[in-house]
C-alpha cells in the first residue's frame, strides 16, 4: 500500500519565540538551533537553504542575504537587518550552523527532534513548519494580498502560493459555511 507523505503543519510562532527566548546561547546546540529558527522565521527560507548558508553568504556590512536556493535554483536577495541575529554568527566558520564536535553543518534531523521536543509528536511537525507558519503569517498579515506571499516566498506561480497555504480549502470551507437553507 502506497503511503502518503504528511504535510507539515502549521505552528505558533510567538510559542517557539518564546522557547528561543530562555536558550543558553553559549551552548553551541541551543545557539545552532536558535539561529536556525531565527534565520528562519526572519526569511521564511526552505530548510535546505539555511542549512547549507554560509558566512560568505551574508553581506554584513549592507545586511543582505545572497543565495541561490537549492530547490529553485533562483537567486534571492533578502534584506537581513536583523543585528541580534548577526552578531550571534560566527564570521570565522565556512557555515552558519556548524557543528564542531563532527565538523560539519547541523542535520535536518537535529532541526526536527528540537521542534518535536517543544510542540510534541501528536502533530507533523518539521523544520518545513517555520517556512509555512511565516507564510501564513505574511498572508494575514498583508490583508490576505496572495499575489505579495508569492513574492515574499520567491514563488513563481500565485496557484503554487495558493496551494502551498491551502487558501483553496480554506475558501472552500468559507463557501459552505456561508450556505444557510
Amino acid at each position: 500500500m502506497e503511503r502518503k507523505a504528511l504535510k507539515s503543519e502549521k505552528i505558533d510562532l510567538t510559542i517557539l519565540n518564546n522557547h528561543l527566548d530562555s536558550l543558553d546561547l553559549t551552548n553551541i546546540d541551543n545557539l545552532n538551533f536558535w539561529l536556525y529558527c531565527k534565520i528562519g522565521m526572519n526569511t521564511a527560507l526552505r530548510s535546505s537553504d539555511i542549512l547549507e548558508m554560509k558566512v560568505s553568504n551574508i553581506d554584513f556590512k549592507n545586511r543582505v542575504i545572497r543565495i541561490k536556493e537549492k530547490k529553485t535554483k533562483k537567486e534571492n536577495i533578502i534584506p537581513f537587518n536583523r543585528p541580534q541575529i548577526l552578531e550571534r554568527i560566527n564570521q570565522e566558520q565556512k557555515f552558519i550552523l556548524w557543528n564542531p564536535k563532527y565538523k560539519t553543518n547541523v542535520s535536518l534531523m537535529t532541526i526536527n527532534r528540537r521542534l518535536k521536543t517543544i510542540f510534541g509528536s501528536v502533530y507533523h511537525i518539521s523544520s518545513h513548519s517555520i517556512r509555512k507558519s511565516v507564510a501564513n503569517e505574511v498572508y494575514l498579515n498583508s490583508g490576505k494580498d496572495i499575489y505579495s506571499v508569492m513574492k515574499f516566498l520567491n514563488h513563481s506561480s500565485i496557484l503554487v502560493t495558493q496551494k502551498y497555504l491551502g487558501i483553496d480549502q480554506e475558501q472552500r470551507e468559507q463557501m459552505f459555511n456561508q450556505l444557510n437553507y
